[in-house]
């Protein structure tokens, strides 16, 4: 079995990342709009927006702060070939945040709540990265 270097997988992890970090928030985001719909509370204003387009919006405008946040992270994979659960969670709540500023979301008082769910998603996503072998454990 070929040894993989530490900039091969500063490599796959941006660009995995990059993908499948916006693909989770768009799914977070329909999910999210579909339960406050279905209680009738107002998580997550869609507008006139169908869920697909909103679930999509966030998928798009969430590709760029996710790949920042990768890149932040490419020190600690090059250096360990990881990084901690902690600079995941920390990553993903930055990328919320940056992604706000990029397209303003209606979530009101949910902000929060959003965020604490980026760094779960980020948090998530490094799991995925280890289990699929591009990451150390």
């Amino acid at each position: 079995m070929a040894k993989v270097s530490n900039r091969q997988r500063a490599l796959w992890m941006v660009l995995i990342t990059s993908l499948a970090a916006p693909f989770f928030a768009g799914l977070t985001t329909v999910a999210v709009a579909l339960i406050g719909q279905l209680f009738g509370m107002d998580i997550l204003s869609v507008g006139t927006s169908s869920l697909g387009e909103s679930g999509l919006m966030a998928f798009a405008w969430s590709a760029v702060p996710a790949t920042i946040a990768s890149i932040g992270l490419i020190p600690y994979v090059l250096e360990n070939g990881t990084y901690d659960w902690l600079h995941a969670a920390i990553a993903g709540v930055i990328a919320f945040g940056v992604s706000t500023l990029i397209a303003p979301i209606g979530a009101g008082p949910a902000m929060p709540l959003f965020a604490f769910l980026a760094g779960l998603l980020a948090v998530g996503m490094r799991e995925m990265l280890i289990r699929g072998g591009i990451l150390k454990a």
